[in-house]
């Protein structure tokens, strides 16, 4: 058998982590992990970067996107929840 099978489109498509193949969810999981970083990102940091530009204050862009990142892993483990 070629290609991928409904349950695995549908996972991937609807970004759900239950394709029935590991290494598959696994990347579905990243990208989610991605997303959410993203929107993390947007929302919550958006004020203080502008306020950065805005004003000239140094803004530390490594930590504002590890704290994306670690909203990121809190948003889906609430998903899991």
């Amino acid at each position: 058998m070629t290609g991928m099978t409904l349950r695995q489109y549908a996972a991937i498509k609807l970004k759900v982590p239950n394709s029935g193949t590991d290494w598959l969810d696994d990347m579905i999981r990243q990208s989610l992990k991605d997303d959410f970083a993203a929107k993390a990102l947007t929302t919550m940091f958006y004020p203080a970067i502008m306020e950065s530009i805005q004003t000239d204050v140094d803004l530390n862009c490594d930590k504002v996107a590890e704290f994306a990142y670690v909203m990121a892993d809190a948003m889906l483990k609430a998903r899991e929840a």
